[in-house]
């Protein structure tokens, strides 16, 4: 299994995670004019996904998503209240398959399996873990204010982890965003602060993990060094840590 991030910012978020048999999309937050080149840029075409995940419908996670829909009829998984909204916010040519994610633990795309669990943001948002054909398990957390105690005990055994590391404390309380706006993001339904992602890392206890990237980082209250600095102190040594870039695809997991 290997995955890359298309892009990873507060304009437009992307995750691409593939097997050998089955390629599936984190989310869509691409302009129209993005999709088709990040995605060549990674060496795919629309053609070569086979299913959406979606973690919440805030615009720079779903924005893209009508404009896929259109190269292909692709089915669209999230929970039976994100996909509400969802349809809600996405005014989609021809209506897409819907599949609601149960309460089960585990579901298969393809050769993919997933498993959700909620996490708390301002609107209703999920993460993933996601198992490929090899036996190699990766987990995705982003957009929430903090970790839950289920997530820090599920991620243990992971060979890949993307995690969000959304913004530098002192950074973001000297940033000029509206008041309301720095309270919510700093509270506990916003995002994750470099320090919050680097405790989390350190209470996973990553014994197997191969690569951990950090993602969803702010363009203005963020600095990617800091961020991965921060996140190191947290790690093993052996571990390979790397920072998404934000409006540009990155690195195949597979070739750090």
């Amino acid at each position: 299994m290997r995955f890359c991030s298309l892009s990873s910012c507060s304009y437009a978020n992307s995750v691409v995670v593939q097997d050998n048999n089955t390629c599936i999309l984190i989310d869509c937050g691409l302009r129209k004019r993005d999709i088709k080149p990040f995605l060549q840029q990674a060496g795919l075409s629309p053609g070569d996904i086979d299913a959406v995940l979606v973690t919440h419908c805030h615009t720079d996670h779903i924005y893209g998503l009508k404009f896929l829909c259109q190269e292909k009829n692709l089915p669209i998984y999230s929970t039976a209240g994100i996909l509400n909204e969802l349809v809600k916010c996405c005014r989609f040519n021809t209506p897409p398959k819907l599949v609601a994610l149960g309460n089960s633990n585990e579901e298969k795309i393809g050769s993919l399996s997933v498993t959700h669990f909620r996490l708390s943001h301002d609107v209703e948002t999920i993460g993933f873990i996601i198992g490929g054909d090899d036996g190699e398990r990766m987990g995705f957390i982003t957009d929430t204010g903090y970790v839950p105690e289920n997530c820090l005990d599920a991620f243990q055994p992971l060979d890949y982890l993307y995690i969000e590391s959304n913004h530098d404390i002192n950074m973001y309380k000297k940033s000029n965003k509206p008041r309301h706006v720095i309270r919510r993001n700093l509270g506990p339904t916003g995002h994750l602060s470099n320090e919050q992602c680097g405790l989390a890392l350190q209470s996973m206890e990553l014994r197997r993990c191969k690569l951990v990237v950090l993602g969803h980082l702010s363009e203005d209250d963020n600095d990617p060094a800091i961020a991965v600095s921060i996140a190191r102190r947290r790690l093993a040594a052996n571990i390979t840590l790397a920072s998404a870039p934000s409006r540009v695809p990155g690195t195949w997991s597979d070739q750090y």
